[in-house]
């Protein structure tokens, strides 16, 4: 009887050990994910119904480096996120005016310091 005690006692051990290490591990991962990505604001003109938001997030979302992305008709913005070892607004930016033909705009630099 104590050998089953002690055998299940074990298991549970290491079952919430293996537990505890994976949510450690995984807490881990997105920590380096969100490490890697950044989020831009583009301003998009022309767009004039939901059609023309989705061609812009497709157009967005086409771009090698992109995340996600989300155009907004009402705002006349797309929310991209990127990877920006791969790209960059700029490269976003004209992806969208160049494949739907509405102008996007990146976010201008600040140039203080």
């Amino acid at each position: 009887m104590r050998t089953a005690v002690a055998a299940i006692g074990v298991l549970g051990l290491a079952v919430a050990l293996t537990w505890w290490t994976g949510t450690a591990q995984a807490q881990k991962t997105d920590g380096k994910q969100n490490q890697r990505t950044q989020i831009c604001t583009l301003k998009v003109s022309g767009m004039t119904c939901g059609g023309c938001a989705a061609a812009v997030k497709m157009a967005a979302n086409k771009v090698d480096g992109v995340k996600d992305a989300k155009a907004s008709l009402e705002k006349g913005t797309a929310e991209v996120t990127y990877d920006p070892s791969k790209t960059n607004p700029e490269a976003i930016a004209n992806a969208i005016t160049k494949n739907t033909g509405f102008k996007a705009e990146a976010p201008k630099k600040d140039n203080k310091r």
